[in-house]
């Protein structure tokens, strides 16, 4: 069995695949023991016998904060039993599992299905010419890292990270391109709500007031702050303010 064992572990680091993400026993038994040892049965069993999540991964959880669902991150810290008790040995389909937040509550319980990697909130684009498209003239159309923990001149950003719900972006250098950092930028979206919750309220209750007529003083107001924030925008005012742009710019077309 050790022998198999190595040669499974070396079959995964050929495939470049994380072994400590995987049950090798498991791959022994359905591929090999089981199975008839074929390509095919091969990447079956190691896709059935890969961890999820483990002890330590980022991830993103739904919390219910102020009305709002916000999407907040933290660290895996333990997986639990339908009893809420906690699993004395490493299994491929806990119950569920706690996350210890990084802000806002101390954490919260969920069922794998409810939890999600922190990488997969984001898209990042590494190629030069788009992390540095319209780079700034006085510094060589080169952006700098934002990170803001870089004490003096910052180095140039290697990555441009989107944050895909709120469409929020930061450029940073490789170093800082990392799960604490991607965390705050997915948070940006629920510190905004934080301080616009009177206006959303407002909106959600009267979306109607976003298209008053240029001058009028509240609707003005607003739309600066629709066109900040898009992503804070409730859904039935954020269609009329897209209909009154639209017959704006018909009428100065016109």
């Amino acid at each position: 069995m050790g022998e198999m064992r190595e040669q499974a572990r070396d079959y995964l680091e050929g495939e470049r695949r994380d072994v400590a993400r995987y049950n090798v026993d498991g791959i022994i038994r359905d591929a090999w023991i089981n199975g008839n040892g074929s390509e095919e049965t091969w990447k079956a069993a190691v896709e059935k016998n890969r961890y999820p999540f483990l002890v330590g991964d980022r991830v993103r959880v739904v919390v219910e904060i102020d009305g709002f669902q916000e999407h907040l991150y933290g660290i895996l810290h333990s997986f639990r039993t339908a009893s809420n008790g906690i699993y004395r040995r490493r299994i491929l389909n806990p119950h569920s599992a706690y996350v210890e937040l990084v802000d806002g509550p101390s954490g919260a319980l969920r069922p794998l299905s409810e939890i999600t990697p922190e990488l997969d909130d984001f898209e990042i684009t590494t190629e030069h010419s788009e992390v540095h498209r319209d780079g700034p003239r006085h510094n060589y159309g080169i952006f700098h890292c934002v990170s803001g923990i870089h004490a003096g001149y910052p180095p140039p950003a290697h990555a441009l990270v989107t944050h895909k719900r709120s469409g929020i972006k930061r450029r940073f250098c490789n170093d800082c391109n990392d799960a604490d950092q991607r965390a705050r930028l997915g948070h940006e979206m629920w510190r905004d709500r934080q301080l616009s919750r009177d206006t959303i309220l407002s909106l959600t209750e009267h979306p109607e007031v976003i298209t008053a007529s240029v001058g009028d003083d509240e609707a003005d107001k607003i739309r600066a702050w629709a066109d900040v924030v898009p992503y804070l925008v409730p859904e039935k005012a954020a269609e009329l303010y897209t209909e009154w742009k639209e017959s704006q710019s018909a009428t100065v077309a016109a």
